[in-house]
């Protein structure tokens, strides 16, 4: 099965969603965005990424998508079979996508770190609309973090509250090696892409944080390891084996 993705992977959400994707084996052909205007193209109703096409269909939404993907292909299912731990599992990923999001935003677009943001974001557009990126990004995505609250707040304030919420996670993740699991699940994959777009570069501060809590950071591999490609998780297990 081959679909197309539409986004780049340095959004959590198009991160959380292609992992989806590998761990069940589907193929992925990744459109990313060449303007800001892509965005509003490819999904008219938000402007928002990801976006899934299947057949000539388009899904909107990480969590719509992740539970589309569970319809069309059920193994690995993204959720336990158990009601209980289904419901604890979508309720972290809703909490990483609703909640967590916000810090990673709101460090990313800090005073501190918003000249590295920008480089980063505007990076990846094309020459020609660079300019219009430097400009635009900060007044339409940074604006957006600042208007929700949590970028108003001084760095301090945010490095001590995410530091909070990554020892809640810790918790919650206990001696288990996914939450609440002993396999992938979409709460996983949720935390998995806003911890990524943490320690993507600019937000040095949270790369300090995670890396100062070592279930996180073996947390943050095992995920990355299990939802590689499947040729590439199938190389590298012939490698331990020989």
């Amino acid at each position: 099965m081959k679909a197309t993705l539409f986004g780049g992977r340095l959004s959590p959400f198009v991160e959380k969603v292609a992992r989806a994707m590998q761990l069940k084996g589907i193929e992925i052909d990744l459109v990313e965005p060449k303007s800001p205007l892509d965005f509003k193209k490819w999904n008219p109703q938000t402007g928002k990424m990801p976006v899934l096409e299947l057949d000539g269909r388009r899904y909107y939404d990480s969590t719509i998508i992740c539970r589309k993907l569970d319809e069309m292909v059920p193994a690995p299912p993204l959720v336990s079979p158990d009601a209980e731990t289904a419901a604890k599992q979508r309720f972290i990923e809703d909490w990483s996508d609703e909640s967590l999001y916000w810090y990673t935003m709101a460090f990313r677009w800090a005073p501190e770190n918003e000249r590295e943001t920008v480089a980063q974001v505007g990076g990846l557009l094309p020459w020609p609309v660079r300019p219009l990126g430097g400009i635009l990004l900060p007044r339409l995505i940074g604006g957006q973090a600042r208007a929700q609250g949590l970028a108003r707040l001084p760095l301090a304030t945010l490095v001590d509250e995410l530091g909070r919420r990554l020892d809640e996670l810790v918790v919650f993740l206990g001696d288990r090696p996914f939450f609440f699991s002993e396999t992938v699940s979409v709460a996983d994959l949720a935390v998995f892409g806003q911890l990524s777009t943490m320690k993507s570069g600019p937000t040095p501060q949270c790369e300090e944080l995670i890396a100062a809590r070592a279930p996180l950071g073996a947390f943050f591999r095992r995920v990355d390891e299990a939802t590689q490609p499947r040729r590439d998780r199938a190389s590298a297990g012939g490698r331990r084996a020989a």
